[in-house]
């Protein structure tokens, strides 16, 4: 999200009228992401970002037609070396300053991504990444990253890469014709029509078809922009509107991006068909100003006051730094005022002024980039006007940052002061034969320890780093079609007992524990461990937004449901992941449906009476956000969620019911209600679902006591 502003050659002399309104626009729309962002509240404030989309299309595309009106030619280096001005300083600054306390507080896997993130956005393509990203399954529970909101600045800089030289093309073929200037805007509507036409029915498409990678897309986006240059185009029209017809229109467009705001949320098809609400809206609002002199501002009093003219002069620095002190403050600063939500609004907006003075205005305005063609005089007159200028308000703003700056020391020092790891709580050694009371003392140590030890094994930055990739299980899970018996059986191939571990990713975790299991049995045991992550194994077919998923996932239930009933095994044991879910055709499924549904797939195995329910772990915490160089292990144990309760007590039910067997994870997750990010020597968790395969290998033990005790071994 950028102001959209952009200046002639000359920094001195704004080419267009200013537009009060315009600037209350980009005040309210700022408010709405920063409040989103900060409260959860308005659920639909991520629309500020397409109304910022509408007034950039606008402000930047007028300008470039009436630089050509006016001069008969568009210079694509100085509208290049303005955009460098506006965009580049204030952003560069943020993107160093983040990766900068990135390097010092977050883990590692989390402060190189955020490195990447950095790099992303400096090159333009942030949205690609968060794009690409956002489609992986085995990272969709990752922290938020403090540079995510730069995609919005990708995607209009995309945009200004190419329109600005395609404008140029129209415009000259456009010329050669008879009224050049009336054809020229009729030309250059046209190809905007068909451009925002095409792009808002790939926001459609892609909104339904993969709504994670919709939010970023450029070819979604493109007609959001496209509207903006469409009203710069209709200027000449607008500007005859009625005063009454422009209040009327005004209004509808300030109360329709209200409630948009209000009532659009994440969970509908958004960009497509949805952010046409929220993009009329600020049309509306721009078409109504358009051309109207200084009466209408008066009627637009919400707009055009002074402190929302003030806000929205600052808008791109608040835009800018929000989310990175959003996410930096509470780690921080935990538990004090300025961690609180009042405290860091005020944090942002001081951090904002100051960069808005000290970096945007002043290297915006400078003349490196202008029309001076040669004159030396020129240029030497603009730069002492320059800084005559910011001269004071250096001085006064440098005051301003020593100020904040001593106070960001004061109220920091305690997390400066603070060591990434210390001597934690030692291990506990199982008693012999009961390897259910040995993690148990573990989880009780760990769900009271004050500091990370500092010999976990493997550390947490390489099991978050790692996720899935070492699970000896894993290509028995992958997508692609079903694999063969033999690789994904563990043990001795003669051995007496045969057991299946079948599931969605919940139960390729649990596979370390049961290749142990299989290679400890003595050649009593053969394990065959297969399923599909993201995939759950229940008659229904539950939504997943992972790529492939849906497509592999009926298959590969039938066949290894196929296969159960011709090997006739010992004991089938299913995992599934235990949240609510809705069906591919649109049903939402409750705690008592998922269980029945499960119950119902697992009649397809003809093994009636030998098949036990593996409870997966209760949710612990996002292990990528609460794991930290200032964070305690406090802050990554949580509770046993409530959703957990209801689904072990209704799956215990409901598989006693049918003659089944359910066995509860919590004696080898959880200590009297706690569920800790490690036991012992080994992290639990690479996230806030998944079993690291060193913590499943280590409780292979403890999970066959469990299974034994339930009479299923």
């Amino acid at each position: 999200m950028t102001t959209g502003t952009d200046t002639g050659a000359a920094p001195t002399r704004p080419t267009t009228a200013f537009r009060a309104d315009i600037q209350g626009m980009r005040a309210l729309a700022v408010t709405a992401v920063i409040l989103a962002h900060a409260t959860g509240w308005p659920a639909g404030g991520f629309v500020g970002v397409d109304v910022f989309f509408v007034i950039s299309g606008f402000l930047i595309t007028g300008l470039l037609l009436r630089e050509h009106q006016r001069s008969g030619r568009i210079s694509l280096p100085a509208f290049f070396g303005r955009r460098i001005k506006r965009i580049l300083p204030a952003s560069l600054v943020v993107l160093a300053a983040t990766a900068a306390l990135a390097s010092w507080l977050f883990n590692a896997p989390r402060a190189l991504a955020t490195w990447w993130d950095a790099l992303s956005a400096a090159l333009l393509v942030s949205n690609w990444r968060f794009e690409a990203s956002g489609t992986d399954y085995f990272h969709a529970t990752d922290a938020a990253s403090p540079l995510q909101h730069f995609w919005s600045l990708s995607i209009e800089e995309q945009f200004y890469l190419v329109w600005p030289v395609l404008l140029v093309v129209l415009l000259a073929v456009a010329a050669r014709g008879a009224r050049p200037v009336l054809r020229s805007r009729l030309v250059v509507g046209g190809v905007l029509v068909v451009l925002i036409a095409a792009s808002f029915a790939v926001a459609v498409w892609q909104s339904g078809a993969a709504p994670q990678a919709a939010y970023f897309a450029t070819g979604a986006r493109v007609w959001e922009l496209g509207a903006g240059a469409l009203l710069a185009v209709s200027a000449p029209l607008l500007g005859r509107l009625p005063l009454a017809l422009r209040v009327v229109a005004g209004w509808a467009g300030l109360v329709g991006i209200v409630a948009s705001a209000l009532l659009i949320t994440g969970s509908i098809g958004f960009p497509g068909p949805w952010a046409v609400a929220p993009v009329i809206a600020a049309m509306l609002l721009i078409a109504a100003g358009t051309g109207a002199g200084p009466a209408y501002p008066r009627w637009m009093f919400p707009l055009a006051n002074p402190l929302s003219r003030g806000v929205g002069a600052i808008s791109y620095s608040l835009y800018l730094w929000h989310l990175p002190i959003l996410v930096f403050v509470p780690m921080l600063v935990p538990d004090t005022a300025l961690s609180t939500v009042p405290g860091m609004l005020g944090l942002i907006l001081g951090v904002s002024v100051l960069s808005f003075l000290l970096i945007e205005q002043p290297l915006h305005r400078t003349p490196l980039v202008g029309s001076f063609h040669g004159d030396r005089d020129a240029r030497d007159a603009a730069w002492a006007a320059w800084r005559e200028r910011f001269a004071s308000q250096f001085l006064y703003s440098a005051v301003g940052l020593v100020i904040v700056a001593g106070l960001a020391v004061i109220a920091i020092g305690p997390a400066l002061r603070m060591p990434v790891t210390t001597a934690g709580p030692a291990a506990v050694a199982a008693p012999a034969g009961d390897p259910l009371q040995g993690i148990a003392a573990e989880l009780q140590l760990a769900s009271e320890a004050s500091a990370w030890p500092d010999n976990l094994s493997p550390s947490l930055d390489d099991a978050i780093r790692a996720t899935s990739s070492t699970n000896p299980a894993r290509a028995c899970f992958d997508l692609g079609s079903t694999p063969d018996d033999g690789s994904c059986t563990w043990g001795d191939a003669s051995a007496p007992k045969h057991v299946y571990l079948v599931g969605d990713s919940t139960a390729l975790a649990y596979a370390p524990a049961f290749r142990a299991i299989a290679d400890q049995s003595g050649g009593a045991l053969r394990i065959t461990t297969i399923g599909l992550y993201g995939c759950r194994f229940t008659q229904d077919l539950i939504q997943n937004s992972g790529a492939g998923v849906m497509d592999d996932c009926p298959t590969r239930k039938h066949d290894i449901a196929e296969r159960i009933a011709a090997d006739q095994p010992d004991l089938v044991i299913v995992s599934n992941a235990f949240t609510a879910g809705r069906t591919t055709d649109g049903r939402s499924l409750d705690t008592t449906s998922m269980v029945a549904s499960a119950l119902a797939e697992t009649a397809a195995y003809q093994v009636p009476g030998r098949v036990v329910f593996l409870a997966p772990p209760p949710l612990g915490a996002d292990l990528g956000s609460c794991y930290s160089r200032v964070s305690s292990p406090q802050d990554c144990a949580v509770g046993v969620d409530a959703a957990w309760n209801d689904f072990a007590a209704a799956t215990e039910s409901a598989a006693g019911a049918a003659g089944e067997r359910f066995v509860s994870s919590l004696p080898f997750s959880c200590a009297d209600g706690v569920c800790p990010a490690f036991a012992g020597t080994t992290p639990t968790k690479y996230d806030s679902v998944h079993l690291t395969p060193a913590f499943a290998e280590h409780i292979a033990p403890a999970v066959l006591q469990a299974l034994q005790a339930a009479g299923a071994l």
